[in-house]
C-alpha cells in the first residue's frame, strides 16, 4: 500500500535491517514496527511525532522508537540517511527490548552524553558507506555497526517503555481503517462514513483514531491529500494548483493553500518554483515522498562524519579464497595467436617524434615486442603536412611523417594510422577543435582537395617504403564520429568522407587496408553502427576491417548528447571536457569488457559483418586521464585479466596508451599523476608495463585456462600466469573518490582477497627442471608503491630515478627441481598481485 501510515519494512540482500539515502519532501503520518534513527546529512527537516515536533539539521539525529505514529518534513534541499531496525531483531540481540525505549534527540543531549553522539554518528556514516562500498563480509561488518549503535544507546539513551506507541491491540482495526482512507482520500470521505463501515460510533472512532495515530481523523487525511497533491504538483507543470488541490480531495483551493503554509511555511508556488526544477523522476524503487538526489554527492557528505581514530590506520583484513585445479600438461587444448600483441598506441602522430616517447617505444619492443603502432592526429598542423599560401594554393611536406615512420620501421613496428584529424588551413570551421594541443574536428572545406591530401600522403608512403609495405599497414578511419566532439557535423557529410576517402586508397591500390570508424561499443546505441554499414552496403565501401574503443563508462550515451564547446588550452584542473565530465564513474561489472565485445560480435554478426577483422584500437579501466588508480598495482591484474578472458577473441588489442607523455592533456608535474600510459614520465615502467611483460613470456599452446590463471606449453617449457583482480567497489564507481590521496590509493576496491591456487601438475616428464617465480606486487614491480615509500617526492633528481626503476623490478625467485610423476605448485597472491611461473626442463 503506498499510502498507508504504517509502512512494511522492505530490506535488501541478507541484511535484518535497512539502511538509506533519501532527499525528503513529505512523509505524512505513518509508523511501523521497527526503530528508525534519521541522520541528517545536508538540510533541514521537520519531524513530529504526537505533539511534539523536532527540528533538525545537517549532523542531527533522531529516534523514533517502534510503532510510533510520526510525519516528515524536508523545509529545503536535503539529504538523511535512514535506519530502520526491526522489533524482532532488537529481541534477538537486547534483553527485554520489548520493556524499554530509547530517547535520542542529538539538538538536546547534554555534553556527558557528546561522546556517544559521536560514535553514533561514526558507525552511522561507516554503514552508509560500508552498504554502498559492498565487498567480503558486508553484512557481518553491517551488524557489527549496528550492535555496536545500540550498545551505545542502550548505554546512555534508554528510557523505561512510555506506552504512547501505537496499541498493537488494535492494530487490524487500524489497518482497516486507514487502508479505507488511502483508497478513498479523493472522495468527500468523513467520520461518519468510516464509523458506520466499522460498525463504530462516531466519538468511540474519533477517540480511537486519535489515541492510535496520535493526530484526529481531519489531520491525518489532509496530510495524506496534501502529500499527494504536492507530489502533483512537482510533477505536472500543466495544470494549476487549484485544480490538482481539487483532484487530490482537497474540497476547495483555500483549504488546500492553509494546509500547504502550515506545514511548509511558504506558498505552493514559491514551493513549485523552488524545487520543481531539480525534481525529476523519482528514484527507482523510492518511497512515496522522497525525491530523487544525486547519490554520489550524498556519500561524499558522508566521508564528512568520519572521524580517521586508529582503526582506519591498521592494515585491512582480507578474506583467502583458495582454488585448486589438477593439469595435465600433456594435453594442449589449442594454439595460442596472442592476437594482443598485434598493436600497442600512443596518443599522436607528433609525439612519436619525442626523444622520451621514442624511448618508450623502444623499452616495449625489446620486452614485449607488438606488429602495429596505432596514433591519431597524423593530419595534425604539429605534422606540417598540409598549408595553403596566401593565395590558397595547397603546400604538402612529408619530413616529420617520414623521421616518425623510418623510427617506428627500425624498432619493428608497423603504422596503424588513423587518418586525421583536418588540417587547420583545409577545415571548414576552425573553431570545432580536441585536445590541449588543438586537433581539428572540422569536416574540409573541400571534398577534393581532403582526397588530395589523402592521396599524397598515401604515394609518398609507396615511393619510400614500396607497395608491398605499405600494403601490410593498416588505415582506420576518423575518431568516435558518434561522439559531438569529435564529428560536429552531419552523419550524411562524415559518411561521404569515409566513401571519399576509401575510394582515394582504393584507387591507388585495392590491397590497401582502410578500417571503419572506431566505434566506442559500450553505447547503448546501435543507431551509428546499423545506418553507417548500411551506407557501406549500399555504396560498395565496406571496410577491410572494424576497429572498436573500449572504456567501462555505462554513461557514455548521455555524454554523446552534450554539446562540448571548444576552448582554449585549459587549466591543469580543468584539463578537456573529454578527460573529467562524466568520466568518474565505471561499471561496477568486472566482465564489462568481456560482456561488450560479445555483444558487439553478435551484433556485427546481425549485420552480416561476423567475417569481419575486429581490433580494439582504444581499451582501458577508465578514459580519465588523472584517474589515480592507473598508477598502482590494480592496473597489472586488470590488464592480465582481460586479455587472457579474451584471448584471441579478436584480431587485436590495442591498449590505450603506452605512454603518460600525451598531448590530449596539460602536462601534469606530478610523476604519478594517473595518467593512462603504461611508462611514467622519465621512462619509468608501471606494473601495468610489468604486465605486459609477464605476459609476453606466454608460449604459444593453450594447457589449462580457468578464472584467475592460465596454463601454457612452449619456448622450451610451460609456463603458469596467475592474477588476484579485484574490482572497484560501488562507492568508487559511482564517482567518490573521497577515500583516495595522491599516497593512498588502495581504498576503492571491493571483495579484496588473498588467493591461493594449488595446482598438481601431470604428464610432466620427469628430470631436472629450474622453475622462476616472477611477481608483480606491492612490493614488487609497483614503481608507484616505490615512490611512495621514498616518501613520495613531488620532484625526482636523475638518481631517484635510478633507483626507481631499479627497486621496482618485478620479484625474481628461482628453485632448481627433481620432478618425479607430477608436481605440486602452489601461487600466493595478495589482492591486485601477479605472479608467472617458468618451469623450463635441464638438461
Amino acid at each position: 500500500m503506498s499510502h498507508s501510515s504504517y509502512e512494511q519494512l522492505e530490506t535488501e540482500g541478507k541484511l535484518p535491517f535497512d539502511v538509506s539515502l533519501h532527499s525528503v519532501n513529505f512523509v505524512p503520518n505513518h509508523w511501523h514496527m521497527s526503530v528508525e534513527l534519521i541522520f541528517v546529512l545536508s538540510g533541514n527537516l521537520e519531524v513530529s511525532t504526537g505533539n511534539r515536533q523536532y527540528r533538525l539539521k545537517e549532523g542531527d539525529m533522531l529516534l523514533i522508537n517502534q510503532c510510533y505514529v510520526h510525519e516528515v518534513i524536508g523545509l529545503d534541499q536535503n539529504i538523511i540517511a535512514t535506519f530502520q531496525i526491526p522489533t524482532t531483531y532488537l529481541k534477538q540481540h537486547i534483553h527485554n527490548v520489548e520493556k524499554i525505549s530509547f530517547e535520542c534527540y542529538s539538538a538536546e543531549v547534554g555534553p556527558e552524553k557528546q561522546n556517544g553522539l559521536d560514535n553514533m554518528r561514526q558507525l552511522m556514516a561507516e554503514m552508509v558507506q560500508l552498504k554502498y562500498k559492498g565487498g567480503e563480509a558486508y553484512e557481518l561488518g553491517m551488524e557489527a555497526r549496528m550492535l555496536g549503535l545500540f550498545s551505545v544507546l542502550v548505554k546512555q539513551f534508554k528510557l523505561p517503555n512510555s506506552g504512547e506507541a501505537m496499541n498493537i491491540k488494535y492494530m487490524e482495526r487500524m489497518m482497516s481503517i486507514i487502508t479505507y482512507i488511502d483508497e478513498h482520500y479523493k472522495d468527500p470521505v468523513s467520520l461518519q462514513t468510516i464509523a458506520e463501515r466499522e460498525y463504530l460510533s462516531v466519538p468511540y472512532l474519533s477517540k480511537f483514531f486519535s489515541e492510535n495515530i496520535g493526530v484526529n481523523f481531519q489531520t491525518y487525511l489532509t496530510s495524506i491529500r496534501l502529500k499527494n497533491t504536492v507530489e502533483a504538483l512537482l510533477r505536472d507543470q500543466d495544470h494549476s494548483l487549484a485544480e490538482l488541490a481539487l483532484e487530490q480531495g482537497f474540497p476547495n483551493a483555500k483549504s488546500f493553500y492553509a494546509a500547504f503554509k502550515s506545514r511548509y511555511h511558504i506558498t505552493p508556488h514559491e514551493y513549485r518554483k523552488k524545487y520543481r526544477p531539480q525534481t525529476h523522476a523519482k528514484q527507482e524503487g523510492s518511497a512515496s515522498g522522497y525525491l530523487a538526489f544525486n547519490q554520489s554527492s550524498a556519500l561524499g557528505i558522508v566521508r564528512q562524519f568520519l572521524r580517521r581514530s586508529q582503526s582506519h590506520q591498521l592494515e585491512p583484513v582480507h578474506a583467502v579464497v583458495q582454488l585448486s585445479a589438477s593439469i595435465p600438461l600433456d594435453r594442449i587444448q589449442r594454439q595460442i595467436q596472442h592476437s594482443w600483441k598485434n598493436i600497442i598506441t600512443i596518443s599522436k602522430a607528433n609525439e612519436g617524434l619525442q626523444s622520451d616517447v621514442q624511448a618508450h617505444l623502444k623499452y616495449v619492443q625489446e620486452r614485449c615486442p607488438f606488429r602495429y603502432l596505432r596514433f591519431h592526429g597524423i593530419f595534425d598542423d604539429s605534422m606540417m603536412v598540409y598549408r595553403e599560401d596566401h593565395e590558397g594554393q595547397a603546400h604538402y611536406n612529408f619530413r616529420f611523417v617520414d623521421q616518425l615512420f623510418d623510427f617506428l620501421l627500425s624498432i619493428g613496428l608497423k603504422p596503424f594510422i588513423e587518418l586525421g584529424f583536418m588540417p587547420f588551413d583545409l577545415a571548414a570551421d576552425s573553431s570545432k577543435h580536441v585536445f590541449y594541443e588543438k586537433s581539428y574536428v572540422s569536416p574540409p572545406k573541400s571534398m577534393d582537395r581532403w582526397c588530395e591530401l589523402v592521396d599524397r600522403f598515401i604515394r609518398h608512403c609507396l615511393n619510400r617504403y614500396g607497395l608491398e609495405e605499405v600494403e601490410s599497414w593498416k588505415f582506420e578511419f576518423w575518431n568516435e564520429p558518434e561522439y559531438g566532439l569529435f564529428w560536429p557535423a552531419t552523419e550524411e557529410a562524415y559518411n561521404e568522407l569515409y566513401a571519399r576517402t576509401f575510394d582515394t586508397l582504393k584507387a591507388i591500390s585495392p590491397n590497401l587496408q582502410i578500417g571503419a570508424p572506431g566505434r566506442i561499443i559500450t553505447l547503448n546505441s546501435n543507431a551509428f553502427c546499423e545506418q553507417f554499414f548500411a551506407f557501406c552496403k549500399e555504396r560498395g565501401c565496406l571496410p577491410d576491417f572494424i576497429p572498436l574503443h573500449f572504456y567501462p563508462h555505462e554513461d557514455m550515451d548521455d555524454l554523446l548528447s552534450k554539446n562540448w564547446e571548444p576552448k582554449e588550452r585549459l587549466s591543469e584542473k580543468e584539463i578537456s571536457p573529454l578527460t573529467v565530465e562524466g568520466f568518474n564513474k565505471v561499471s561496477p561489472n568486472p566482465d564489462y569488457l568481456k560482456e561488450s565485445l560479445e555483444r558487439e560480435i553478435g551484433l556485427l554478426a546481425e549485420l552480416g559483418l561476423n567475417g569481419q577483422e575486429l581490433y580494439l584500437t582504444e581499451w582501458n579501466s577508465t578514459a580519465f586521464h588523472r584517474e589515480l588508480t592507473n598508477d598502482t598495482l590494480y592496473k597489472a591484474a586488470y590488464i592480465v585479466k582481460n586479455i587472457i578472458e579474451n584471448l584471441d577473441s579478436i584480431s587485436g588489442f590495442g591498449y590505450w596508451v603506452l605512454s603518460d607523455n600525451i598531448e590530449e592533456t596539460a602536462a601534469s608535474s606530478r610523476i604519478f599523476h594517473g595518467g593512462l600510459g603504461l611508462m611514467a614520465q622519465y621512462g619509468i615502467p608501471k606494473a601495468a608495463m610489468h604486465a605486459y611483460e609477464m605476459l609476453a613470456k606466454l608460449g604459444d599452446r593453450l594447457v589449462a585456462h580457468e578464472e584467475g590463471y592460465i596454463v601454457a606449453a612452449g619456448r622450451g617449457g610451460y609456463q603458469i600466469l596467475a592474477y588476484n583482480y579485484c574490482h572497484f567497489d560501488d562507492l568508487y564507481a559511482l564517482g567518490d573518490t573521497s577515500f583516495i590521496t595522491p599516497t593512498s590509493r588502495y581504498n576503492g576496491f571491493k571483495n579484496e582477497r588473498h588467493l591461493k591456487i594449488e595446482l598438481t601438475l601431470t604428464g610432466l616428464p620427469s628430470g631436472r627442471y629450474k622453475q622462476v617465480n616472477h611477481t608483480i606486487s606491492r612490493a614488487h614491480g609497483s614503481s608507484f608503491d616505490k615512490w611512495v615509500e621514498m616518501g613520495a617526492p613531488p620532484v625526482l633528481t636523475a638518481e631517484d630515478t635510478a633507483y626507481i626503476k631499479a627497486a621496482s623490478l618485478p620479484g625474481r625467485q628461482i628453485q632448481l627441481l627433481e620432478v618425479g610423476e607430477e608436481l605440486s605448485v602452489v601461487i600466493r597472491m595478495e589482492p591486485h598481485s601477479v605472479e608467472l611461473i617458468e618451469l623450463t626442463p635441464l638438461f
